[in-house]
């Protein structure tokens, strides 16, 4: 199935006692899907994977797979904090019928990059056939890597792409220059898709895409068109949606928006922050003019 496109970086779905909901998370599938936008990341950021046991993350690839059903590609996220857990988990996903896999480098320890790099192999080993998309995040792994690092590996062909999440778009494009011909690459600064697609990113992944799905899958059909002005438009559109986000934390605004939208998610994973009635409130009145926006541009 054809990777490249505009994928949703699917939220954890809860139920009202904070276990992970299969039933929702279908449900919540179906939501993003019907956007408009091409395939899922599960399992990520935004899926709160490093808040998740391992069987949740098993569960919540393979209830993905299932109910997307050949829809659109299904990209799992299988990077932990340790090698073991991780290979685990990418055999899992494999099995489950991912269509790829992905995985953040490890985090927490200072590891150079020898030994990331033999990471991504034995990942890459574990996955087979399966393409492996490396998960490049400076701004929360603390690990910044640089382009030939990536291109080392994608002409090994140990990486068959790249999730490049940054505002910084220059390393991203010297990796789009000088990448393998069949390597994909994605811009996962939702802020900046425009961007990513214009220098020649191959889609996108985000976390907005749950909640604004249409607007991000505007923005790459204009860029394919030609047409920037309105792709700037569009892309101005989620990004004041993205400003007001950042006044709160990101998942708990996501989690209203969808809930406004009639697709109930839970509550985040404490220590991630529960909404307050107030917050609420003012997250309501902030949506409804967003929202009101967003249709009736």
């Amino acid at each position: 199935m054809r990777l490249a496109g505009i994928h949703a970086a699917l939220i954890a779905a809860y139920d009202d006692h904070g276990e992970l909901s299969l039933e929702r998370q279908a449900e919540l599938i179906d939501h993003v899907l019907d956007q408009g936008v091409d395939g899922l990341f599960v399992s990520g950021s935004t899926g709160e994977a490093y808040l998740q046991s391992a069987d949740e993350r098993r569960a919540t690839i393979t209830g993905a797979v299932e109910q997307v059903a050949g829809r659109g590609p299904v990209i799992a996220h299988t990077g932990c904090l340790d090698t073991r857990t991780s290979l685990s988990l990418t055999e899992h996903a494999v099995q489950a019928g991912a269509d790829a896999v992905s995985a953040v480098t490890p985090i927490y320890y200072n590891f150079d990059e020898a030994q990331l790099a033999a990471y991504f192999r034995e990942l890459s080993a574990a996955a087979g056939p399966t393409p492996l998309i490396a998960y490049h995040i400076p701004g929360r792994s603390h690990v910044d890597l640089s382009p030939d690092f990536f291109l080392r590996l994608a002409d090994e062909g140990i990486l068959q792409g790249l999730k490049y999440t940054s505002t910084d778009l220059h390393p991203l494009v010297e990796i789009i220059r000088q990448s393998p011909p069949d390597f994909v690459v994605f811009n996962g600064s939702d802020e900046v898709l425009i961007g990513g697609l214009a220098l020649g990113a191959d889609g996108g992944i985000g976390s907005t895409y749950n909640v604004i799905g249409g607007v991000y899958r505007q923005v790459a059909d204009h860029v394919a068109d030609g047409d920037l002005a309105a792709a700037l438009r569009r892309q101005g559109i989620a990004n004041e949606f993205i400003a007001h986000m950042g006044r709160y934390d990101f998942l708990l605004f996501l989690r209203e928006a969808l809930r406004r939208a009639g697709i109930e998610t839970g509550h985040g994973r404490a220590p991630l922050p529960a909404i307050t009635d107030f917050q609420r409130r003012e997250i309501d009145d902030l949506l409804s003019t967003l929202l009101t926006q967003e249709h009736s541009s």
